[in-house]
């Protein structure tokens, strides 16, 4: 039996290979997550077929299981065939009244909504012998190029790809070892290592997001869900990362153990530059997972990227960046500790090898000991630990996020200092953070969390920051109407996308006579969010208020600094409502606003002589319908403002090396409505 297996194995090994050569690797949303396929959560129904033969047979006159080549096909190889997917249709236009320095085409339509998501997903599976089983996921993407305005082209066109995943699982005496090959599948292992960013689960539900079901009553229980447990149900690409290659993962249940191992290629290394990528890169990574009772558990894992410094070196890897942590879990009469410790380096031909430590600790406090439930946590992360696929940013060493030569990549966050939100995690930092979750007062209920962090040594890096405009955050993103985009763009050249948002790039100009940054910098955040619930005609009527107030500065602050001695601060407050008119239509409305402000270490305006001061606001409406258990239509509609206040027209500056004609810089400002149709069936 078991040479039966190997060869099958060889047999979809080879398969994987063939269409990994092929397959493209798209990005994903800084989230939350799991660990299966986004295949498995579809509804998987037995395929009929009374004419198998007719499927496979080559001479036309052979029907039927009677063909001899088909009949020990089906039987040995089909049976229990099973199939499964979605469609996910998008359809997007937008109108500007005023456009963002003629980077924002006035009128836009186009069907998708130009990220690098697939709009169908065809799962199909089945059981090779009682002891192994096989599947597959097929992806497509966007076939369609409407009118996408004049800005569209400038960075090419986005071709149709189709990408595909095998799967396999067997049972043996050891334990049940599962296989994946190929296209894209979608993988965390822990936060140091590969995943993407789960934080706290606090934002706004208004605008969807392509893990978002669609499915399965979620209209009726989508926003009663955010009400009572603080998230919603998704997809399992939720808190993950694209990957592509061979993933292998088993479960050992005489020692009560597993076991993952990985190698391939991530969306920064092998995606969506692919084409221009000609020096050998991949990734390899692994975990032992050893559990205990009560849900306790501890972990061995370990994450590697390795890159040539050019296309002909015959050599060993002499660029890479290496991870090797410990994950951990305890409970113990209802408290909880978890977090990861480790180690990490990056090494070049131009960065000379060095590591730092990792730590982090997570303790959960239940509401039994104070009335409230308390969530603290302490996290250290030294400059030489990096990566650009683990769950915090990379402030450190631009070659990973850059690539090594310089090489920009559009699905990245821009690399250096963040503004980060409660949750958020960044490398040469140290913060704690306090969350008090699950707050009832009535038909009220309210969480709240502050963060607070500084840098542990001054980099140049701490010359500049980011930070990112919440409100409008897909809008600002969709403006140049492309995607990924390469380099900075908008009047002052500061605004950075990437998949799904864009950071806003600030220069710090509290330096020495050197250059060299004068103070590390300190940064603080909090949040308040309050949820109300009532009827309304006996109809479910739900209010999502959002408040994020945030800070950087050059000292230690207990709370967010609210005046001139923040080098950046800002303000988001995010309004929703829905009301259930009908157990299968919901209105939704949206209200958002930001206020964000530098002080005078940071950009001044050549024509007031005063720091940033941005104001952005947003109003929208919408409405979710379930045509049926398994078929959902999502409408949205929104009004958008911005203005920088202080950096109006420039009628003076050139950018380097345009012509004298170009003079003048557009104000930072723009306005219009845009509007989103999302048709998403299950089948």
């Amino acid at each position: 039996m078991y040479k039966r297996i190997h060869r099958k194995w060889f047999f979809m090994l080879a398969l994987g290979l063939l269409t990994s050569l092929n397959g493209a690797v798209y990005a994903q949303e800084q989230g939350e997550g799991t660990e299966e396929s986004p295949a498995m959560t579809f509804k998987k129904v037995p395929i009929k077929l009374p004419r198998v033969g007719t499927l496979f047979s080559v001479d036309k006159a052979d029907e039927g299981i009677s063909n001899p080549v088909v009949q020990p096909l089906f039987k040995n190889y089909l049976n229990g065939l099973t199939v499964g997917g979605f469609y996910r249709g998008f359809f997007y236009s937008r109108n500007m009244t005023n456009d963002y320095d003629g980077y924002s085409p006035d009128q836009v339509l186009q069907v998708s909504d130009a990220q690098i998501d697939p709009i169908l997903m065809v799962y199909f599976g089945g059981n090779m012998t009682p002891n192994t089983s096989f599947g597959a996921d097929v992806s497509v993407g966007n076939p369609f190029t409407i009118y996408r305005g004049p800005g569209y082209g400038r960075n090419g066109n986005v071709d149709p790809y189709f990408t595909v995943v095998l799967r396999g699982s067997f049972k043996t005496k050891l334990g049940t070892f599962n296989m994946k090959a190929g296209g894209i599948e979608f993988l965390a292992i822990t936060p140091f290592t590969f995943g993407a960013n789960v934080a706290f689960n606090r934002y706004s539900v208004f605008e969807r997001r392509p893990w978002d079901p669609g499915a399965g009553g979620n209209v009726k229980t989508r926003y009663a869900s955010y009400y009572y447990s603080g998230t919603i149900n998704q997809d399992a690409r939720f808190g993950t990362q694209a990957f592509k290659g061979y993933v292998m993962n088993g479960f050992i249940p005489a020692i009560n153990t597993n076991v993952d191992f990985f190698y391939g290629k991530t969306a920064p290394n092998g995606g969506i530059e692919r084409v221009n990528i000609t020096r050998p890169m991949s990734n390899i990574g692994a975990r032992i997972k050893k559990n205990f009772k009560n849900g306790n558990y501890v972990s061995l894992n370990t994450f590697n990227s390795y890159q040539h410094s050019d296309s002909v070196n015959q050599k060993a890897a002499d660029i890479q960046w290496n991870i090797y942590t410990s994950e951990y879990a305890f409970n113990f009469n209802g408290f909880t500790l978890s977090g990861e410790v480790g180690a990490g380096r990056y090494v070049s031909p131009t960065v000379p090898e060095a590591w730092s430590e990792a730590f982090m600790a997570d303790l959960t406090i239940p509401k039994k000991l104070l009335g409230i439930p308390i969530a603290l946590r302490y996290y250290q992360i030294g400059k030489n630990f990096t990566s650009n696929v683990a769950n915090f940013n990379n402030a450190t060493v631009n070659q990973v996020n850059s690539g090594y030569g310089g090489m920009n990549m559009g699905v990245l966050t821009p690399f250096g200092p963040n503004m980060e939100n409660v949750g958020d995690l960044s490398n040469n930092r140290r913060g704690v953070a306090i969350n008090l979750t699950s707050i009832k007062v009535w038909k009220f209920t309210f969480t709240t969390g502050t963060q607070i962090s500084a840098e542990m040594e001054k980099l140049d890096s701490s010359n500049y920051m980011f930070y990112s405009h919440r409100v409008n955050n897909l809008v600002w993103q969709r403006l140049p109407n492309y995607f990924p985009i390469t380099g900075e763009y908008g009047p002052q050249r500061r605004i950075t996308a990437f998949y799904r948002g864009v950071s806003e790039r600030v220069n710090i100009t509290d330096r020495n006579a050197d250059g060299t940054p004068m103070t590390k910098k300190y940064f603080n955040s909090w949040d308040i969010q309050a949820k109300f619930k009532n009827k309304i005609l006996d109809r479910d009527f739900y209010v999502f208020y959002l408040g994020t107030f945030s800070s950087a500065q050059n000292s230690l602050s207990a709370v967010p600094k609210f005046d001139d001695d923040a080098y950046i601060r800002a303000q988001f407050h995010e309004l929703d409502v829905y009301y259930n008119i009908t157990p299968d239509f919901v209105l939704a409305l949206y209200g958002g606003l930001e206020y964000i402000k530098g002080n005078q270490y940071t950009d001044i305006s050549p024509v007031t002589g005063k720091p940033r001061n941005q104001v952005g606001t947003a109003i929208g409406y919408g409405f979710d319908y379930s045509f049926s258990p398994s078929t959902t239509l999502y409408f949205r509609h929104r009004w958008f403002t911005f203005e920088d206040k202080n950096f109006p027209t420039d009628p003076n500056k050139l950018y380097p090396g345009e012509p004298i004609e170009n003079a003048g810089v557009g104000a930072e400002k723009f306005s219009g409505s845009e509007a989103t149709i999302e048709l998403k069936m299950f089948f």
